[in-house]
């Protein structure tokens, strides 16, 4: 019984049991905001129920509440409210959800200076531990340039980039590159088309700021036809009439076979093939690459992400589960490989 001054709320007989049944056919069942809304009801009536704890852990995950999932599994942890080895994997995956990449290696740093981990998780750990440390380093400068070309910097627009000021071959640092595509955005660039249709239909010159230009003319409405080339490939292009970065049909579909496929199974490895994913695009936009199989080109992704974290794939088990021709992918692969050894020094 609750008192509120004199009212009185009076609690049926296991009210928390039933509303944590409920909560978890609510989870069950997919209704994730529903499930956390019930089990939320019942962890306060009966906050010591490891297994409400859980199953609230689960939902928030699953609603996208990641901060709220955090905390609570922290609390959990903090008070071996369950297994110590589960909940830390998904205090992890949830890190994961965050972009908390520090936060995860320090915890893994952490287990085995204190030799915590057992021998069955200690594979598993390392390769998550692998893939953090390697998202860490790269995760300021790979964000940057992800957001910055879909959203110009206000920086220095003040000051505009005359004809003949840049050569646009010898800008290599990526964050100078964003803010001259920045400083672009704000200015009419018809008096220097000339030099950056000379950089686009040149077969050198880095591709991430081939990328920005093209968006930067996009936004600007050119309806010039012009060429661009990148690795090797050549397309005429109307920058008017492409499509939004990263919404080019065929990398649309992979992403979401990837996460059909590891979404809830290999969380972890999910985050690692997006990010190898979204750097591909980037650097490859507005091209499709052949072979033109989202589901090939899906295993391609799983195969490297794979090989990156120090596994040895079988090509043909991957292929198998995209239900791709093995053939495809390993064409895909080549492509992946060829891209990053230009994106991935970079970035």
């Amino acid at each position: 019984m609750k008192k509120n001054g004199d009212e009185k709320i009076i609690f049926f007989p296991n009210v928390e049991r039933r509303l944590a049944e409920k909560g978890i056919e609510a989870l069950q069942g997919k209704n994730y905001r529903e499930a956390a809304e019930l089990l939320e009801q019942a962890y306060e009536l009966d906050p010591a129920n490891s297994d409400v704890m859980a199953a609230l852990v689960l939902a928030y995950f699953e609603a996208g509440a990641y901060r709220k999932a955090k905390e609570l599994c922290r609390e959990m942890i903090l008070i071996g409210a369950g297994d110590y080895f589960q909940l830390t994997e998904m205090y992890l995956t949830i890190l994961i959800q965050l972009h908390e990449y520090k936060e995860i290696t320090d915890v893994l740093e952490a287990l085995f200076e204190e030799k915590e981990v057992p021998e069955a998780k200690r594979e598993h750990f390392q390769t998550i531990l692998q893939f953090c440390k390697r998202m860490a380093e790269n995760e300021p400068a790979q964000n940057y340039v992800f957001e910055q070309a879909d959203a110009q910097p206000e920086v220095e627009q003040s000051i505009e980039i005359f004809p003949g000021e840049l050569d646009f071959f010898n800008i290599i640092d990526l964050k100078e590159q964003v803010v001259i595509a920045g400083k672009l955005a704000s200015q009419p660039v018809g008096p220097l088309l000339p030099e950056i249709t000379a950089f686009l239909e040149a077969a050198t010159g880095h591709p991430f700021l081939k990328t920005m230009l093209l968006n930067v003319l996009k936004e600007q409405q050119l309806d010039n036809p012009l060429t661009v080339k990148k690795f090797g490939e050549n397309m005429l292009v109307v920058p008017a009439e492409l499509p939004e970065l990263h919404l080019i049909p065929i990398e649309v579909k992979t992403v979401r076979l990837l996460e059909e496929e590891l979404a809830h199974s290999e969380p972890v490895l999910l985050e690692s093939v997006l990010s190898l994913v979204h750097r591909h695009y980037m650097a490859v936009y507005p091209f499709d690459l052949e072979p033109c199989s989202p589901a090939a080109w899906a295993a391609a992704f799983h195969f490297t992400a794979l090989a990156y974290l120090g596994s040895a794939p079988e090509m043909d088990a991957i292929a198998r589960i995209y239900q791709a021709e093995e053939e495809d992918v390993r064409k895909a692969v080549k492509w992946i490989e060829k891209v990053e050894e230009i994106s991935y020094p970079i970035i």
